[in-house]
């Protein structure tokens, strides 16, 4: 009777066990209500404790302010899936996204291969369009390209709050009304050239202007002015002509607005990827 007991609370036991195993799977595998993690996390270590921290604060500040969650993750690995799809689990399955929407951007970095990749959702979708995206990532990639990964992740913090305010304000960012890009500084030569040479050339112009005693070629120049009276004057309208230009409407065909897809967890998300 005894060994009936011990052997019935071993397979209560084991069946205990299995139940937990089973429930651990599911949680594992489900979307929690939460974020999980810091909106940096830095895996491939790519930044200095200081640059970590000060990246931190902004990516909170502009995430509250906007409403919006703002996340940069850096991994070593993509671990056999592609970055679009890791990018998208990770926004899944670590709970990241604010308000009822779930809304947020995330850039995804992966160093052996040198892949990106960012993935939106909710209001995410709507404030960052394709277009805005590779707006975005063309500010981005040259310091990505570089190594500067603190400057590079900073950029993309304030362009998203940018964005974000844009889209908040009714009209986001997308075909036909993009910020204009910042002058690049190898300009500054170039102007400053130009403005020389145009001053010089007009420097030379007034001092020409100067010389008025100069000898005359003929006799016209001696005329007295109002010397010479018409007796007779008369405007006759000979003909005219209008040329016509259509200007083509705009059919919307253009684009615009941006793409989804669905991720591993049957949701909808916007986003997109390349190598740096």
């Amino acid at each position: 009777m005894k060994r009936w007991k011990i052997t019935a609370l071993l397979l209560c036991f084991l069946l205990l066990m299995s139940s937990v195993c089973v429930w651990a799977d599911a949680a594992g595998s489900s979307i929690p209500a939460d974020r999980q993690m810091e909106r940096l996390v830095d895996r491939a270590g790519l930044l200095t404790e200081s640059e970590e921290k000060k990246l931190l604060q902004k990516l909170n500040e502009i995430s509250e302010r906007q409403q919006c969650d703002v996340a940069i993750v850096t991994v070593d690995s993509l671990e056999g899936k592609s970055a679009k799809d890791y990018a998208d689990d990770f926004y899944d399955y670590n709970g990241y996204g604010m308000g009822a929407g779930d809304d947020g951007i995330l850039l995804l970095i992966a160093m052996n291969s040198r892949d990106w990749a960012v993935s939106t959702y909710g209001f995410g979708i709507r404030a960052f369009t394709d277009a805005g995206q590779d707006y975005i990532m063309d500010q981005v990639l040259p310091d990505l390209s570089d190594g500067d990964y603190a400057e590079a992740f900073s950029g993309f913090a304030d362009l998203c709050s940018d964005f974000l305010a844009q889209a908040r304000s009714g009209k986001a960012y997308d075909v036909g009304n993009m910020p204009k890009k910042p002058l690049s500084l190898l300009w500054i030569p170039g102007a400053l050239g130009i403005g020389a040479a145009i001053a010089l050339i007009i420097l030379q112009v007034m001092k020409s202007s100067l010389k008025t005693v100069t000898m005359k070629q003929d006799a016209d120049q001696y005329i007295r002015p109002g010397s010479m009276v018409l007796s007779k004057k008369q405007d006759r309208f000979m003909y005219s002509h209008v040329s016509k230009t259509e200007i083509p409407r705009d059919t919307g065909s253009s684009g615009g607005g941006s793409s989804t897809h669905t991720s591993s967890s049957g949701r909808s998300h916007g986003g997109s990827s390349g190598k740096f």
